[in-house]
């Protein structure tokens, strides 16, 4: 996420589900990228979670294995990226869904 640091976003980051929880209620993001490498059915349920905190706000799924636009649908996330990404591809849809929002 040093990435978007760089790029001047701020970032909060979540080990897991109930870290990500926590964060989301305390301060509500304005987006997630949200890495579905988590442990089983971990990455859905922080999807979940954030929904029920935050209603919709949008989500980039990242994910190594070949579903990914399957898990992007089943989370409603607005875009995904299969792992290994281009860092400047992840910035631009950062920015791209962020700049559209406001």
């Amino acid at each position: 996420m040093w990435a978007l640091e760089d790029e001047g976003f701020a970032v909060q980051v979540a080990g897991g589900r109930r870290e990500a929880a926590e964060r989301v209620k305390r301060r509500p993001p304005a987006l997630v990228v949200l890495d579905m490498g988590l442990p089983p059915d971990e990455g859905d349920s922080v999807a979940a979670d954030v929904r029920a905190a935050c209603g919709q706000v949008p989500i980039l799924l990242i994910t190594a294995d070949g579903k990914a636009s399957q898990k992007a649908r089943r989370v409603g996330a607005f875009a995904y990226l299969h792992k290994p990404f281009d860092v400047e591809r992840l910035v631009f849809l950062v920015r791209e869904r962020l700049s559209a929002a406001s």
